[in-house]
């Protein structure tokens, strides 16, 4: 028999945990329909894009760190069958609006999270 680490199934539990937590807050917190899905889906692309090309260009971050943070907490964080529900239920012209603008501002916030590493650092 094969024993397997659990480090990595821990990691994204509490990950996901913390992160559905927060998905939770943000959209109750915004009560204009739509605005929840939209806000989570473009900070989860700024910080998964931050977080991704530190990890990629800087090797800062190690394999259960990415683990937590990527797959976990953003994971659980962000959702597409929520976008697409509500977009669905939104009507045609709003809905296809929710989409264009998700898939815009989620590019351009991973964009701006890899602008941040290669040429604005934190620190």
């Amino acid at each position: 028999m094969v024993k397997e680490d659990v480090t990595p199934f821990i990691a994204v539990a509490v990950g996901g945990f913390i992160g559905a937590v927060l998905r939770y807050l943000t959209d109750t917190a915004l009560v204009l329909p739509l605005a929840g899905t939209l806000t989570v889906n473009t900070i989860g692309c700024f910080f998964l894009g931050i977080f991704m090309y530190e990890s990629m260009y800087l090797g800062r971050f190690p394999r259960v760190a990415r683990q937590f943070c990527a797959i976990g907490i953003i994971g659980s964080f962000t959702t597409f069958s929520a976008l697409t529900v509500q977009s669905f239920a939104a009507g045609s012209v709003t809905g296809v609006a929710n989409l264009v603008a998700t898939f815009v501002l989620g590019f351009a916030a991973v964009w701006c999270g890899r602008f941040v590493v290669l040429h604005g650092r934190f620190g």
